[in-house]
C-alpha cells in the first residue's frame, strides 16, 4: 500500500471515527414508579377503591339472594314440595338470577376500568409533558419506559426520573 493510500485510508477512518463518536444521549424512567409517587395517585386509588367496595357490596348482596333461593329450591326440591312445573320455573329463575350476576360481574369490571381511566388520564398526560420537557432541555435522543418490561438491552442511560418529578413538582 503507497504512503497516500495509507494517508487516505486514515483520515478516512478518523472521520468515521468523529462521526460515531457524536455521543447520543439516552435516559430512562419507570412510569409506573412515577405515577404512583403522584399524589393524585393517591388519591385516585382512593376513589377506586371506594367504588370497588360499593360496587362488590351490590354484588355481595345479589350472591346472598342467590344462595338463599337456592338452599329454598334444594330444601323444598329433596321434601317433594315442587311439583315438575314448579320445579321447572324454579330453576328457571335461578338460572336468570345467574346470568344477572354474571352480566353485573362484567357491568363492574367495565366501569371501574372506565373511572380508572378518567382519573388516569390527566395524570398521563401531566407525565408527557413533562418527560417531553426534560427530553427537549437535556437533549436526549430517547427516553426509555422500564415499567413496560420491553426493554432488553439498551446502552447506558441516565435516570431522568427525577428531572420528571421535578418538572411535576413532586
Amino acid at each position: 500500500m503507497s504512503v497516500f493510500k495509507f494517508a487516505f485510508a486514515a483520515m478516512m477512518l478518523c472521520a468515521t471515527l468523529n462521526l460515531n463518536a457524536q455521543e447520543y444521549k439516552f435516559g430512562h424512567l419507570n412510569s409506573g414508579n412515577l405515577l404512583a409517587s403522584m399524589p393524585e395517585a393517591k388519591a385516585a386509588d382512593e376513589q377506586l377503591a371506594a367504588l370497588q367496595k360499593s360496587l362488590v357490596a351490590k354484588g355481595d348482596t345479589m350472591v346472598a339472594e342467590f344462595r338463599k333461593a337456592y338452599d329454598s329450591y334444594l330444601k323444598e326440591s329433596s321434601e317433594g314440595i315442587l311439583n315438575p312445573k314448579q320445579s321447572k320455573d324454579r330453576e328457571d329463575g335461578l338460572h336468570k338470577m345467574q346470568e344477572n350476576l354474571q352480566t353485573y360481574e362484567q357491568q363492574i369490571q367495565q366501569e371501574i376500568l372506565k373511572k380508572r381511566q378518567e382519573l388516569l388520564g390527566p395524570m398521563l398526560k401531566k407525565v408527557d409533558e413533562a418527560v417531553d420537557a426534560v427530553g427537549k432541555e437535556g437533549k436526549y435522543h430517547m427516553i426509555f419506559d422500564e415499567s413496560g418490561g420491553a426493554i432488553l438491552y439498551t446502552l447506558p442511560s441516565q435516570d431522568v426520573t427525577e428531572l420528571v418529578k421535578k418538572k411535576l413538582d413532586l
